[in-house]
C-alpha cells in the first residue's frame, strides 16, 4: 500500500534559505551535515555495524586519475547509511522548522536548510521500521514549491529488507560548486577533520568515500594519520572544563598551518592558527624518529562551546574587546590556558621555532644590517618580532627598523622623564645618577646604531655609483642624469631634498655643509637670485652645474660648482663643448648676479668671494688639450687636473669618475671595516 501527497515544511522556506549564511570557505558544510545526520541515525539504531557510504558524482564521468586542475566539477553527493531512517518521529522533526529533536546532540534544526543553500535539489529515500514493520519513504526537498516537500511516497514493504537511507544532494550551486575541492583525497581529509571527534570513538561507523574507481576507507585513513601521534589533555578556563585532543598530521597537503579547531557538540566549528599561542610557530616540523614532516592539529571540546555556538555552527561566541563577561570567556584567555598544555608535549618544538627565529634575526643583523646590533642587547624586543616562513629580507628589515624606532622612542621618553625629575627634591641623588648614566649609555648605543645605519647607506651608495659607471645591458654607458641623481636629485634644491637623500660626500665631505643648493635649474629660475640669464645646456647631457654655497654669514665666503659629463663621453664639439670654458662662464654669470635672497636675508656675492669648481668626467684627448690650454696641472696621482683662474678668483679641479669612486672608497674604508660590511 502506497501513500502519496505533498506536505509543508512549516516555514517561509525561501526566506529562511535566503537569510541563511554560508561562507564560500564552508562549501562542504552541507555534506558534513548529511554525514553527521547519518552518524546520529546509526547511534539511534543502536547497531554495532554502522556503515556510511558517500558517493561523488561529477559533471562528466571520471574515467582515470587526473590532476586536480583537470578534474570535472562535482555536481552531486549521495550519502547512504544503515541507521534508523526516516520513521514518523524523524520525518516529523524534519518538517519542523527549528526542531529540538536532536538538541541534546547539538542539533539546531537547520542543517537541512544548508542543503538548499548550496544545492537545488535534495532527494531522500529511506527504508525504515515502524512498529517492527518495514516501510519505504521517498520524497524531494527543494524550493520549487512553497511547501518545500514534494513527491512524498510511503510504501509498506512485504519482505524484511535492511535499513537503508539515501540523501542525494544534487544541482550544486555556484559559488559553492566552483569553490568545492575537486580531489577525493582532499574531501576525505576535510571529512576526517570535521568529524574527527566521531572517528576517535571506538564505535565509530565505517565511512567510505567513492569517486568513480577511487574508494577511500576514511576510518583506515584516520588510523594511519594518528597512529601513535595523538595526545588528550584536560584544562580549565575560569573553572570551565575543556578537553584538547592534539594530533600530529603527517604529510597532509590540506593542512597548511598548525591549527586549533573549536568543536561544539562533537563537530568542528571554527579554527585558529597556533601562532596565536606561540607566535614563532611557522612551517612544518620534522619528526625526530621518522624524519617525516608534520603539522600540529588540535581539537578542543567543551560544554561552553556547546552552549555558545551560533545556529549555523560556524562561530562560537567569545567576549569582545577584552571586556569582562561573567558568561563569556575571551579568546586571549583560551590561548593562555592552551599554552602550557601544548608546551607539555612540544616543548622542544616551541623552543626550536623560537631559536630559529632568533638565529634568523641575529644572522641578518650580523651579515646584512649591522645598524640594528643594538637590538641584540634588548632580547625582549627580538623575542617579540614575528618572522614567518619565507619572509623576505626587506620585510625582516622593516620589522627590525620598527623595533629600533620603538627603542629610540622609549629611550627619548625616559631621558625627558629623568631631565624633568632632576630638580625633584625627593629624588635620591645616587639613584638619579645611576638612572641618568644608564639612559646615557642607552642613548650612546642608539647613536652608534644610527651611525652604523649611515655607514651602511654609504656602502650602498658607493656600490650604486660604481654600477652606474659600467656598461648597461644595452652595452652603453649611463647618461649624466643617472650619475647626477646619485649625488643629488636633478631639478631640485636643498629646500626640497632631505639631508639623507644627498650624497655630496662622494665628491667632497665638505660639500654636505651649505646654505643653499640648486640642482640643474636655469639661473633665472632660482628664487631670490638676481640674474636675467636664461642660458642652459642641452637637458639630455645635463651640462648645467650643481651649485653649493657654504657658510652662514653674509657675504658668501665661497661658491662651489660641480659639472658632470656622461661617463666615457668622447663626442665633444671643439667649438662649443669645452667644459672648462662652460664652468668659467657659469662663474661669470653667478658673479654678475651680485646677490641671492634666501628666507628674507640678502647674501651678496662680492669680488672676494671664492669659487671652487669641480668637473667630473672621463678624460680623453680633448679634455687633456683643453686642460693644457687653461694651464691646469696634473694632480699628484696623475689621474686628474687642477688649477686657478686669477681673474675669476676661481679654483678648478678635474676628477675622473674612477678617481671619485676610489677616493670615496678610501675615505670610508675604515668605517666599513670597523662595521664589518
Amino acid at each position: 500500500m502506497a501513500k502519496k501527497n505533498n506536505e509543508s515544511i512549516g516555514i517561509d522556506l525561501k526566506g529562511r534559505i535566503k537569510s541563511l549564511k554560508l561562507a564560500d570557505r564552508n562549501t562542504l558544510l552541507p555534506l558534513f551535515e548529511a554525514i553527521i545526520n547519518s552518524i546520529h541515525a546509526i547511534e539511534d539504531a543502536k547497531i554495532p555495524n554502522g556503515k556510511i557510504d558517500i558517493d561523488i558524482s561529477r559533471e562528466t564521468v571520471l574515467e582515470f586519475d587526473e590532476s586536480e586542475s583537470n578534474l570535472p566539477y562535482i555536481n552531486r553527493f549521495t550519502v547512504s547509511d544503515n541507521g534508523i531512517g526516516f520513521d514518523e518521529d524523524n520525518y516529523n522533526s524534519f518538517k519542523k522548522a527549528y526542531s529540538t529533536h536532536k538538541s541534546d546532540r547539538g542539533g539546531k534544526g537547520i542543517g537541512r536548510f544548508l542543503w538548499l543553500k548550496a544545492f537545488s535539489d535534495v532527494r531522500i529515500e529511506s527504508v525504515y521500521y515502524e512498529n517492527q514493520k518495514p516501510s519505504k519513504r521517498v520524497f524531494k526537498f527543494n524550493l520549487k514549491s512553497e511547501t518545500g516537500i514534494e513527491g512524498l511516497n510511503i510504501e509498506e514493504l512485504k519482505d524484511k529488507p535492511q535499513r537503508l537511507t539515501k540523501v542525494e544532494l544534487s544541482g550544486y550551486k555556484d559559488p559553492y560548486k566552483s569553490k568545492c575541492p575537486k580531489k577525493a583525497e582532499t574531501i576525505a581529509n576535510r571529512i576526517i577533520e570535521h568529524c574527527l571527534i566521531y572517528f576517535l570513538r571506538v564505535d565509530a561507523p565505517v565511512i567510505t568515500l567513492t569517486d568513480g574507481a577511487t574508494q577511500i576507507n576514511l576510518n583506515r585513513k584516520f588510523e594511519q594519520l594518528i597512529s601513535g601521534n595523538n595526545f588528550i589533555e584536560n584544562f580549565q578556563v575560569r573553572n570551565l572544563d575543556f578537553k584538547l585532543n592534539i594530533i600530529k598530521w603527517f604529510e597532509h597537503d590540506e593542512l597548511t598551518y598548525h591549527r586549533m579547531s573549536l568543536c561544539a557538540n562533537h563537530r568542528e566549528v571554527e579554527d585558529f592558527n597556533i601562532n596565536k599561542v606561540f607566535q614563532d610557530m611557522h612551517g612544518k616540523i620534522q619528526d625526530e624518529e621518522t624524519g617525516k614532516y608534520y603539522l600540529i592539529a588540535g581539537y578542543i571540546e567543551s560544554d561552553y562551546f556547546d552552549r555558545n555556538v551560533n545556529d549555523e555552527r560556524t562561530e562560537i561566541e567569545f567576549s569582545k574587546d577584552g571586556l569582562f563577561d561573567a558568561e563569556l570567556i575571551s579568546k586571549q584567555e583560551l590561548y593562555a590556558a592552551i599554552e602550557p598544555v601544548i608546551r607539555k608535549h612540544f616543548e622542544n618544538v616551541v623552543e626550536n621555532f623560537r631559536q630559529k627565529k632568533l638565529d634568523t634575526l641575529n644572522n641578518f643583523i650580523a651579515e646584512k644590517a649591522p645598524q640594528y646590533r643594538i637590538l641584540a642587547k634588548h632580547s625582549a624586543v627580538l623575542e617579540n618580532i614575528v618572522v614567518t616562513e619565507n619572509m623576505s629580507e626587506q620585510d625582516i628589515d622593516l620589522k627590525l627598523y620598527k623595533a629600533y624606532q620603538d627603542i629610540d622612542f622609549e629611550s627619548r621618553k625616559e631621558v625627558n622623564k629623568i631631565l624633568q625629575s632632576i630638580t625633584d627634591a625627593e629624588e635620591n641623588p645616587d639613584t638619579l645618577r645611576e638612572k641618568y648614566l644608564e639612559v646615557l649609555h642607552n642613548l650612546s648605543e642608539l647613536n652608534k646604531s644610527k651611525l652604523a645605519q649611515y655607514v651602511v647607506h654609504r656602502k650602498y651608495i658607493i656600490e650604486l655609483f660604481e654600477k652606474s659607471l659600467d656598461l648597461n645591458q644595452k652595452g652603453k654607458y649611463e647618461l649624466e642624469k643617472t650619475v647626477h641623481d646619485i649625488v643629488f636629485p636633478t631639478k631640485k634644491d636643498s629646500d626640497e631634498v632631505l639631508f639623507e637623500d644627498q650624497n655630496l660626500w662622494l665628491i667632497d665631505e665638505r660639500l654636505s655643509f651649505h646654505t643653499f643648493l640648486t640642482s640643474d635649474k636655469p639661473l633665472n629660475s632660482i628664487e631670490g637670485f638676481e640674474t636675467e640669464s636664461t642660458d642652459r645646456p642641452d637637458l639630455l647631457i645635463f651640462n648645467n652645474p650643481i651649485s653649493f654655497i657654504e657658510g652662514e654669514d653674509a657675504p658668501f665666503n665661497s661658491v662651489v660648482l660641480v659639472e658632470f659629463k656622461r661617463p666615457m663621453r668622447d663626442n665633444y664639439d671643439p667649438e662649443k663643448d669645452n667644459p672648462i670654458e662652460q664652468i668659467y662662464d657659469y662663474v661669470s654669470k653667478i658673479r654678475a648676479g651680485k646677490q641671492i635672497t634666501r628666507k628674507g636675508r640678502r647674501y651678496p656675492i662680492k669680488d672676494e668671494t671664492w669659487f671652487y669648481t669641480y668637473l667630473v668626467c672621463d678624460i680623453n684627448d680633448k679634455i687633456e688639450k683643453w686642460a693644457s690650454y687653461a694651464q691646469l696641472s696634473k694632480t699628484y696621482d696623475g689621474l686628474g687636473y687642477y688649477g686657478y683662474n686669477k681673474d675669476l678668483r676661481c679654483m678648478i679641479e678635474i676628477l675622473t669618475f674612477d678617481q671619485v669612486l676610489a677616493n670615496a672608497k678610501k675615505r670610508n674604508r675604515v668605517l666599513f671595516n670597523k662595521l664589518g660590511v
